[in-house]
């Protein structure tokens, strides 16, 4: 089996066009201080994280050489607080990293954690993120992964575009931007090829026929699905909309789901920690209005990663 392509924060359109990102990661990994996770000074963390957990994988993310938690005065911003990178501070590998900054302190010498579930949330954002970049191919073809992220993307999608511009009050062009959305995140964000089967788990979504899935394949253009950008261009053009911008939905995002959100919108790990952060419940966003949207389809996707966390890890 082919394995599948990853991506990365730089190979999104939203890394790009803000504040130079890669400077503060880099500049993080080099300056925060490592938390000695093998030191006896930590166990009284490690046993909460043992105690709290749902599985016994955590509790080996978080003892695996793989996973580096580190402080520093200057926290990264929300949308980082678990990133993938390479270790250019040791040995180059590619590791996961945990912003642990204002979250685990070192006082009188032994670390403790000021919210455990925060931390729980960190590490299965840790394990998904590790088995993404090790193993793709045991998330992107889980059917959970794919169905359940489609139908949690695509209402969370479909829920901006309404708000703006009410499109529920056509059931036809709101089924329609279902459709895209779901299209769009099994091929932009899990990085898969347009096949029978992407095209099925979109009727799946959206309740449209083949007939009216041909008309929307037709309209959409060779780079629709490419980036954020050229997705919401097409959103517009193909659903007739006239407010939307990619500055108005990224407003709109952020404030209804919470800030540090908005990389979801192109990639794997951050759609995933996205759902997680929620499911977990520890208000690092806006859970209560991604539960209301996702419904069921939250809880059946954290539970694939759960699984595929006991198979893999």
């Amino acid at each position: 089996m082919e394995k599948v392509k990853t991506k990365t924060f730089a190979n999104t359109y939203l890394y790009g066009m803000t504040e130079n990102y890669e400077k503060k990661l880099f500049d993080f990994i080099m300056k925060a201080d490592q938390i000695n996770k093998a030191d006896s000074s930590f166990d009284d963390i490690r046993y909460e994280v043992k105690k709290r957990q749902v599985t016994n994988s955590l509790v080996k993310i978080l003892d695996s050489k793989m996973v580096i938690l580190l402080m520093r005065a200057e926290p990264l911003p929300k949308a980082f607080k678990v990133f993938t990178a390479k270790d250019v501070k040791s040995d180059g590998k590619m590791k996961v990293f945990i912003d642990c900054s204002g979250l685990i302190n070192f006082i009188d010498g032994r670390y403790s954690c000021n919210n455990i579930d925060i931390l729980i949330a960190y590490l299965l954002s840790a394990m998904n993120q590790y088995i993404y970049y090790v193993d793709p191919n045991r998330i992107v073809i889980n059917n959970n992964i794919i169905t359940d992220g489609a139908l949690c993307f695509s209402a969370l999608f479909t829920s901006i575009v309404d708000h703006v511009e009410k499109i529920s009050i056509v059931s036809s062009t709101k089924n329609k931007c279902l459709y895209m959305s779901a299209l769009y995140y099994q091929i932009n964000i899990l990085n898969k090829e347009i096949n029978d089967g992407v095209k099925a788990t979109c009727r799946k979504v959206s309740g449209l026929s083949e007939r009216e899935e041909e008309i929307i394949l037709i309209q959409l253009e060779e780079n629709s699905l490419l980036n954020i950008k050229y997705f919401i261009d097409s959103i517009t053009k193909i659903l007739k909309l006239n407010k939307i911008t990619l500055d108005i939905f990224l407003e709109k995002w952020l404030y209804l789901y919470g800030v540090g959100t908005q990389f979801a919108l192109e990639l794997y790990p951050a759609f995933a920690e996205m759902i997680t952060d929620a499911y977990v419940g520890c208000y690092i966003n806006n859970q209560k209005t991604i539960e209301k949207i996702c419904g069921r389809n939250m809880v059946d996707f954290t539970n694939a990663i759960f699984k595929i966390g006991v198979e893999s890890v």
